[in-house]
């Protein structure tokens, strides 16, 4: 006979519970933060927000731990990475519901998102030392890997469990401690994550969380990831820098740039180009709302991608009602400035019970202008600005102005194009296919 399911509540309460009696970190500050179901709207227990001396406190005991770790052997840690694989599949239908109510995801992002956090893992646990080595590091990453290293990664609210085994499995597997940092709306997937890794046989305080605090008079997103790069060792590598403005919903870089060129596929691109403006509501680094087309296949592009978002549903909760209102205003601004919509504006809803969270349509404008001229910022969120080029120069000069994630769909030979990308500041090339977030091993 198959067991009732757990309530979220349930869940969520016996995960933390586990996860903070066995986390190094005791919050010395008695600040708390309340985060609410995305889908039920009922509260869940609190979290302690880490303070300025909680997180040299985790540095330092991360650095005290990490020798008894890396002691431990490399057969040992793979046996330990491999075992929090093995939790996190077995594991899989309370890690989605985590998803589903914590961070707001959709049914189909949260099992994309289990599935990218399984094939990190699978690849560290078969890699081994290997994988350990070839991992990509950040410049700026510190070369100490042996005994006493604390290494502090972050937490993407848009790929919270692939970002928690992106940042940590590296240094776990070198040996070393990690001190990852999370919004409190991530919070409850990295706790229930290490709270599965302290069973699989990983020592007290080799991975803590540190939760940034979000109320006013708390401190800041920024604050608290200076205070743990200043005092780690290392810090973990990033596909695009953490957002030091603090709420997501306000870009803090250029968004990333989508390309149809004349001689691509318009249905292959349409397709893509709906995956990186809507899936997860455009919140993730790699989102590319600003899709250029060529004139000549404008039209066609336009009636695919159309039909495509149509038929989409963007499922990924947003945090609130306030985004919603700057989705709308940016979209008053753009109609102003000359873009056409093509499909219904998202309108704040004036009246919703907490069980029905705002799921706004995806957003989709063609703006009859050339790529040079000024258009409002684009905010975070299931939006995509459409606008047409003649010349590939102007592309070139505008992805210069542009995101970390270029994706171009065309049927030209890569070695022609590589040299015209050299000065770009695009770090992800994309040839016909969706950008992805992530530094992939």
């Amino acid at each position: 006979m198959r067991a009732p399911a757990h309530t979220y509540e349930e869940l969520l309460g016996a995960t933390m519970a586990q996860a903070l009696a066995v986390s190094a970190l005791t919050p010395a500050s008695p600040d708390l933060v309340t985060v609410r179901s995305a889908l039920s709207g009922r509260p869940l227990p609190p979290l302690a927000v880490c303070s300025a001396a909680d997180a040299r406190a985790a540095v330092a005991r991360g650095r005290e731990v990490s020798g008894s770790w890396l002691r431990a052997g490399a057969p040992a840690r793979l046996r330990v990475i491999a075992g929090l694989r093995d939790e996190i599949r077995a594991h899989r239908a309370d890690l989605t519901r985590l998803l589903r109510h914590g961070a707001g995801f959709g049914p189909a992002d949260a099992v994309e998102e289990c599935q990218d956090g399984e094939r990190l893992l699978r690849h560290a646990a078969r890699g081994g030392g290997l994988a350990s080595r070839r991992w990509p590091r950040s410049p700026y990453a510190s070369e100490q890997t042996g005994a006493r290293a604390a290494t502090v990664s972050y937490g993407d609210d848009a790929r919270p469990l692939a970002s928690l085994c992106e940042g940590a499995l590296p240094a776990l597997l070198r040996g070393g401690a990690v001190v990852t940092e999370v919004s409190a709306r991530t919070a409850p997937v990295a706790l229930a994550v290490t709270a599965m890794a302290r069973r699989a046989g990983l020592p007290d305080g080799v991975w803590q969380v540190a939760v940034r605090g979000e109320a006013p008079g708390a401190m800041s997103g920024s604050g608290l990831r200076a205070v743990l790069a200043e005092h780690a060792d290392a810090v973990a590598p990033l596909c695009c820098p953490p957002d030091p403005a603090g709420p997501w919903r306000v870009r803090s870089r250029p968004p990333g740039l989508f390309v149809l060129r004349h001689d691509g596929s318009a249905r292959a691109a349409a397709r893509a180009a709906v995956r990186a403006c809507f899936a997860r509501a455009g919140r993730g680094c790699a989102a590319t709302p600003h899709v250029a087309v060529h004139a000549s296949r404008a039209e066609e592009f336009l009636h695919r991608f159309s039909r495509e978002a149509a038929a989409s549903t963007c499922m990924t909760t947003l945090p609130d009602e306030q985004h919603l209102a700057l989705l709308s205003e940016w979209f008053d601004a753009c109609l102003a400035a000359g873009a056409r919509s093509l499909l219904p504006r998202p309108r704040p809803p004036e009246h919703r019970s907490v069980a029905a969270p705002p799921v706004p349509a995806p957003v989709l404008l063609r703006d009859g202008a050339g790529l040079s001229d000024p258009r409002p910022e684009i905010p975070q969120g299931p939006v995509a600005l459409v606008t047409a080029f003649t010349h590939w120069a102007e592309v070139l000069d505008h992805a210069r102005r542009s995101g970390h994630h270029l994706c171009v769909f065309t049927r030209t030979p890569l070695r022609y194009l590589s040299p015209q990308f050299g000065d770009l500041p695009a770090r992800r090339i994309h040839l016909n296919q969706a950008p992805r977030a992530g530094l992939l091993p």
